[in-house]
């Protein structure tokens, strides 16, 4: 049984398209997602029968540990491939069906070596540093009696295995220089980046509105004193993932400013909206139990802090009279400031005096 015919000039095309792809990449999608469009075109542009990614999760002496982390297999070829489970192979002597994936890790290279009674794997071999998460080894697999691999195929999954690993590197590379690690948000640098682009936006678009909110973690120094910086550094993450997970999409932008600071931009809002917004997440992070752990991080079962934020939301609209992001973020700091006098866990609208 041999291989379908597959088309050198469609899968040239099909580079062309994934190049396009993974340079727009966003690294938050994260890294696992960008392998999706090559899986595709190792199914349906050089139709092999099965594809899969793997994720090189460690190496034991000779066993090499993947994690499988996706597969298409319409017709169940590969039941021994179950997304989310792990695979051991052994290098010095792997089981027949995981040859290519041993020789593959092992020269860092495309291997697809034919083995009788078993088919052919393609299995190419991403190189990413640990710091990202490790390497990943993807590829097609004909599940049948004769490989009938092209030359084309083998220089086209060469082509996506240096596309993905180079862009990828590049995309983590600029989300390592925008992301605070803890918080998983903009660091100081970008937030304040961002809201400088708005502002120089808003004198293109003066009829336009936007607002900035400026949050401060209520007691904060209290917690690192009482539970240790570990517990701290908790409360932050966890403030973090609300706040992301909280944010409308693509007009909202969230950055930790500094220390237990919060800086959140929105975009093509008015007060009204606004304070609505920052309400439901003040809400939200008063109503959260946050874990509690010991001194060395580790949770301690039912036991939770709760913790409060502070906020002050400045506008700008046409009347605002506001120059520089520097000013807007100002407003909205003076503002927080006044709700950390009245008693904190509150909003305050930055007002002119009269």
């Amino acid at each position: 049984m041999k291989k379908n015919r597959s088309d050198a000039k469609i899968i040239l095309n099909h580079l062309g398209r994934l190049f396009g792809f993974l340079k727009n990449l966003d690294a938050k999608a994260g890294i696992d997602e960008s392998f999706d469009y090559p899986l595709e075109i190792l199914r349906q542009t050089m139709m092999f029968d099965v594809s899969v990614l793997y994720k090189v999760s460690n190496v034991i002496e000779d066993r090499l540990i993947l994690e499988i982390v996706k597969k298409i297999d319409p017709k169940g070829l590969r039941p021994d491939l179950i997304e989310g489970g792990r695979l051991r192979v052994f290098l010095n002597a792997p089981d027949k069906r995981y040859v290519n994936e041993a020789a593959a890790f092992l020269t860092k290279q495309i291997s697809y070596e034919n083995v009788p009674g078993t088919g052919c794997d393609i299995i190419g071999y991403v190189y990413l540093p640990d710091s990202f998460g490790g390497a990943y080894l993807f590829g097609g697999d004909f599940y049948g009696k004769e490989s009938s691999v092209k030359y084309y195929e083998v220089a086209g999954i060469e082509i996506m295995c240096n596309f993905l690993s180079t862009l990828l590197m590049k995309t983590q590379f600029q989300y390592q220089a925008e992301i605070d690690h803890l918080t998983g948000l903009f660091n100081s640098y970008k937030i304040k980046q961002k809201a400088e682009f708005v502002v120089r936006r808003f004198e293109r678009k003066p009829l336009s509105s936007a607002c900035i909110a400026m949050g401060d973690i209520d007691f904060f120094k209290a917690v690192n004193d009482t539970y240790g910086h570990i517990q701290g550094d908790l409360v932050l993450k966890k403030t973090g993932e609300i706040l992301s997970t909280s944010m409308r999409g693509v007009f909202d932008v969230a950055g930790r400013y500094g220390g237990e600071e919060f800086l959140l931009i929105f975009d093509e809002t008015d007060e009204a909206n606004a304070l609505q917004i920052v309400e439901r997440l003040r809400k939200t992070i008063e109503a959260t139990p946050f874990e509690q752990a010991d001194k060395t991080g580790k949770s301690l079962e039912h036991k939770f802090l709760h913790i409060t934020m502070s906020f002050g939301v400045a506008s700008l609209t046409k009347n605002s009279d506001i120059k520089t992001s520097v000013d807007w973020i100002a407003r909205a700091d003076a503002a927080l400031y006044a709700s950390k006098q009245q008693g904190r866990n509150r909003i305050t609208l930055y007002k002119e005096n009269p």
